[in-house]
């Protein structure tokens, strides 16, 4: 049985037709990744699902009791909560469940009566049915898991950064009961980490998602089909990204193929029924006519093959109007930062021409503030940054983007070329998106994606020999991000970028600089190696990774530390098989005639999963601390 359903959906808005008849079922194993170009009604779909819009034709039904909870692009948070208020409010029947337990737990001392056992009894299976005993063990462990430490739990949410709030959302989502989730746009202000333990999570998870998502190598992670909105329908591919590419182009190439055989055949039945009149009417021959008009008949029932309509591919080059010297920067003993903030000491790095540098790190260790370094807007504290010569930069800064407000879009690129054609400019713009109407729209009233679209342009146009890019496919959709993906390919200058683009990284980047221990090395692991650790990955590390001579890691420590990562994997199994056991006692009538034993299981329940938590946590950093001495 499907949980939702959509039937011969239609809407738009005004004269853009949005969904045309379409149909959507989500299954309780369903695992979809829903993409198309801006606009295309992505979010209008999940606003549809969760009844903020109502569509103007069609049915969604959702079976009963399904409840649905969706991870918004914008963080909606109380700032006047703290931390721990804040995401605690996400389970208010466990806050209400907790309340009345506590509550009858008190009465039992003074009333052992059946009836006050029985309703104890009652109120502990429903907690039992909403995992009540396991919430704040759970709670416990995705907060820290996403970086917020218990001493952090009594802020104001006011006081934490997008980032951290964005997180704070995550948090109180993931820790929600629900039977479907609804993700836009999840990685976005989420840094590499975060973005490969949401990854993991959603693996483990036993419950249907649907993801809207520009993050190509998170929708190969976490998908099993692929949705497509296009040309006002839904175009299904069972597989993940990679095999939605792929199948994209064999189907518009049968399409193709069919589209032509079709009109081949609709060609030729047309010239009979011609030539059939033309017979009739020199033969004066009923049959003729009959014939004619038969075919007539055949040929309106035929079911018509679209041509396909071939996506317009940006075609983007940036073309730099002069080389830049071999050595394009180099840092010497560098320290940066701020008073009181040290974020990077003893930097010592090389940057030549044509170099792709990947700059890699959690959220906060520096990575924007390396890039405004090289761009000469900030010092370092200590050591030499030495520029190369006839450098020409182009920063894309994704923070702020330097636009008119006051001008249009044509008018941004017109005002960089005052002497080319009307023409000149529009075609330029055409290959970012930008034409009809759309020129005339003022800077001021552009989307997040149109301005960044327009900063893209405007910043190509200046045609820089080295490129510092700071989240560069932030705002753009999958079909934009590819041109540019292909354009920086073909880029004869430098490139330094910071992206959570994991696809984009190992696409682009011939090298990788790793903020790690407040500096920064230049490293050749894979982005995933850099930042998911599990354990498959430290068994097979063990296996398979020559170590290398020039690590001084002691193999009886890296043995010993192996070994205590297997006792606690042990200890974990035991004390999940003496949860398990516990529970079973509860199912035994007897158990509650025993109020004394009701509360010593409850407790040693309690002890147990909070003991895993611990264990977790430190199974963690034993894994990183493995995987570094190991590397």
């Amino acid at each position: 049985m499907s949980l939702i359903s959509i039937s011969n959906l239609s809407h738009s808005f005004g004269d853009n037709i949005i969904f045309k008849n379409v149909n959507l079922t989500i299954e309780r194993n369903s695992r979809i990744g829903l993409v198309g170009k801006n606009g295309s009604g992505k979010t209008t779909l999940f606003n549809i699902i969760t009844k903020k819009l109502s569509p103007e034709n069609g049915v969604v039904h959702i079976a009963k009791n399904t409840k649905i909870v969706y991870l918004t692009q914008e963080p909606e948070l109380n700032d006047n909560q703290t931390l721990y208020e804040c995401v605690l409010e996400s389970r208010q029947d466990y806050i209400e469940l907790s309340a009345k337990l506590e509550a009858t737990e008190q009465e039992l001392t003074a009333d052992h009566s059946r009836e006050s056992l029985k309703r104890y009894s009652k109120l502990q299976q429903k907690f039992e049915q909403i995992d009540g005993y396991n919430f704040r063990t759970e709670m416990k462990l995705v907060l820290t898991s996403l970086k917020f430490p218990q001493s952090v739990w009594k802020q104001k949410v006011e006081r934490f950064s997008g980032g951290e709030k964005t997180r704070i959302q995550l948090a109180k989502f993931l820790l929600q009961s629900f039977d479907v989730i609804l993700l836009d746009e999840p990685t976005n202000h989420l840094d590499m980490e975060m973005i490969y333990w949401l990854e993991a999570y959603l693996k483990k998870i036993e419950k249907p998602y649907v993801i809207i998502s520009h993050d190509r190598h998170f929708l190969d992670k976490t998908v099993t089909k692929i949705i497509e909105i296009k040309d006002h329908s839904f175009h299904r591919y069972s597989g993940n990204y990679s095999f939605y590419k792929k199948e994209s182009k064999s189907r518009t190439i049968l399409q193709e193929k069919e589209f032509k055989k079709q009109q081949k055949k609709l060609k030729q039945m047309d010239k009979q029924i011609k030539q059939y009149r033309i017979w009739g009417k020199a033969r004066d021959s009923e049959v003729m006519y009959r014939r004619a008009k038969e075919l007539e008949k055949r040929l309106d029932k035929i079911e018509k093959i679209g041509k396909p309509r071939q996506d317009k591919s940006i075609n983007l080059k940036i073309k730099p109007t002069r080389r830049s010297g071999k050595d394009v920067y180099i840092l010497e003993n560098i320290t940066f930062g701020f008073p009181g903030n040290i974020l990077a000491s003893n930097v010592n790095l090389r940057m030549n021409y044509q170099d792709r540098i990947a700059v890699l790190g959690k959220n906060g260790c520096g990575k924007t503030t390396l890039l405004r370094m090289l761009n000469e807007e900030i010092e370092p504290m200590k050591g030499n940054a030495k520029k190369g010569a006839s450098l020409h930069i182009g920063y894309y800064d994704q923070m702020h983007f330097i636009l008119d407000n006051t001008l249009n879009i044509k008018e941004t690129i017109w005002q960089l070329v005052p002497l080319e054609t009307k023409g000149y400019v529009f075609s330029y713009l055409a290959k970012f998106g930008f034409t009809g109407d759309d020129l005339e729209k003022q800077v001021s009233m552009l989307s997040g994606g149109e301005k960044a679209r327009l900063y893209l342009a405007k910043l190509i146009h200046e045609k820089p020999n080295f490129l510092i890019l700071d989240e560069p496919t932030n705002h753009l959709d999958l079909s934009m991000i590819t041109s540019l993906e292909e354009a920086l390919h073909n880029y004869e200058g430098t490139i330094v970028f910071v992206s959570h683009d994991t696809y984009l990284i190992e696409e682009i980047a011939d090298k990788k600089w790793f903020f790690h221990h407040k500096t920064i090395t230049e490293t050749e692991d894979s982005v995933e190696m850099l930042f998911s650790f599990d354990q498959e990955k430290i068994v097979k590390h063990k296996k398979q990774k020559p170590r290398s001579k020039s690590r001084k890691a002691n193999p009886i420590v890296l043995e010993k530390l192996y070994q205590e990562i297997v006792s606690i994997q042990k200890q974990i199994e035991s004390h999940n098989e003496e949860i398990i056991s516990c529970e079973e006692e509860f199912n035994d009538p007897s158990t509650y005639k025993n109020h004394q034993k009701v509360k010593t299981l409850t407790k040693k329940i309690k002890r147990l999963k909070s003991e895993i938590v611990e264990m977790k946590l430190k199974l963690e950093k034993l894994d990183h601390e493995y995987l570094e001495l190991s590397g």
